[in-house]
């Protein structure tokens, strides 16, 4: 079963005490070997990027290793946000832009399904996200 968090408008989410925790894994490993991690939680690194020509109407993003191995990943962050309504508090919400081109660790659900641009792949469900360089 799994717990969802809000920590500063950023959704997360927490393992509940009779869960696995995420197994640590690779970018290389599961790209090798998607099958093997089917429907389960990882956490992993890489540098998260656009593959598509286009951030708003080409947008495959994909998270990336140093050797170039790279994992499509469904995005979990809108693209753009509205201001608020007049006279209501700015509140700052995260979208994608602010994760693209940067190194993050992110915790996942290793899935397959359709993909916008791509077809049937195997993708990670991201189910958190945070900056690391």
């Amino acid at each position: 079963m799994i717990q969802w968090l809000l920590l500063s408008g950023l959704a997360a989410f927490q393992p509940a005490a009779d869960s696995k925790p995420p197994v640590r894994a690779s970018v290389k490993s599961i790209a090798a070997n998607p099958t093997k991690y089917l429907k389960t939680a990882v956490k992993l690194t890489g540098r998260l990027e656009n593959e598509g020509k286009n951030y708003f109407s080409d947008l495959r993003v994909v998270l990336k290793d140093a050797q170039g191995n790279r994992l499509y990943i469904r995005p979990w962050l809108p693209v753009e946000l509205p201001p608020p309504p007049p006279g209501s508090p700015a509140h700052k919400r995260p979208t994608l832009a602010e994760f693209l081109g940067k190194d993050v660790e992110i915790t996942a659900i290793v899935d397959r399904g359709p993909l916008r641009s791509v077809g049937e792949v195997y993708l990670l469900e991201v189910k958190s996200a945070k900056v690391v360089r």
